[in-house]
């Protein structure tokens, strides 16, 4: 695509978005859509072209398998966080297998760590399962993946070694990562949470991961109905994120009123199953 037919705003664009009734984000910038699709990795690009629907599913244990086999229909996407629940149905399930994944490890606050990598508690043997029968993306937070050592966790008492964790990335796995394919690297303060009100007195304050990519894929799919030239967005299905103060025993780094207030009334294609 040309600059020129890049910097053309199509109908779609040619009006502010704002993305809540309450909120004093407006989104209406050509070139921030094209940065959020960009964000993700190709492989996901390709799927998300190719969708009906994108996915995200909370880690919420209130959701259960024989819901989700329900929910999922054969032209999603799905996108897991960190330490995704069900890793066995999304490896295994006779449909969900077979559904492109994206899969969104947070950093944690400054160190090399991620949730759900190496050294930390992680699923990498049901990644490894995935990665075979369906396209995987990964997409990690503020840097790449490092491939840290035991040495260089702060807080090794807070996750515990067991018998099931794997302390190091395989061969076939660290490609994956190297690979601008199917990995690349999200910012927490990308410009498609420029309005996210962190708390300066809070060390690493920033949105939470589900808030994140759900504000991410609202975005990217405009830029994907842009160069579709279709009338209708990518629909958005969310699977256990909750509007209410359930989330109010969680990480207090993160602005649930603001969260839950721009949860509480889902744009145009957006559908929320809570629980």
């Amino acid at each position: 695509m040309s600059n020129t037919e890049s910097n053309t705003k199509k109908p779609i664009l040619k009006q502010s978005i704002s993305l809540s009734e309450k909120s004093e984000y407006i989104f209406d910038d050509i070139s921030t859509a094209k940065s959020a699709f960009l964000t993700l990795p190709v492989v996901i690009q390709t799927a998300l072209d190719q969708a009906k629907r994108v996915v995200l599913i909370a880690n919420n244990p209130a959701v259960t398998t024989t819901q989700l086999e329900m929910l999922l229909q054969p032209d999603d996407v799905l996108v897991l966080f960190n330490h995704f629940i069900h890793d066995d149905f999304f490896a295994s399930h006779q449909l969900a297998s077979l559904l492109p994944k994206l899969l969104f490890f947070r950093q944690i606050g400054d160190s090399k760590l991620h949730f759900g990598l190496p050294p930390r508690s992680n699923h990498i043997s049901v990644v490894e399962q995935m990665a075979e029968t369906a396209p995987l993306g990964v997409l990690t937070s503020n840097q790449p993946y490092q491939f840290p050592t035991l040495a260089d966790d702060p807080s090794p008492n807070d996750d515990p070694i067991t018998a099931h964790r794997i302390l190091d990335i395989p061969s076939n796995m660290q490609k994956l990562l190297s690979s601008p394919t199917y990995h690349s690297v999200l910012s927490e303060h990308h410009k498609v949470v420029a309005d996210y009100p962190c708390f300066t007195d809070i060390h690493s304050s920033a949105p939470s991961s589900g808030f994140l990519l759900y504000r991410l894929m609202l975005v990217a799919r405009a830029y994907l109905q842009h160069i579709q030239n279709t009338k209708l967005p990518l629909e958005i299905v969310m699977i256990g994120f909750n509007d209410n103060d359930k989330t109010a025993h969680f990480w207090h780094g993160h602005n649930w009123d603001f969260e839950r207030q721009e949860m509480s009334r889902p744009l145009i294609g957006v559908t929320i199953h809570r629980y």
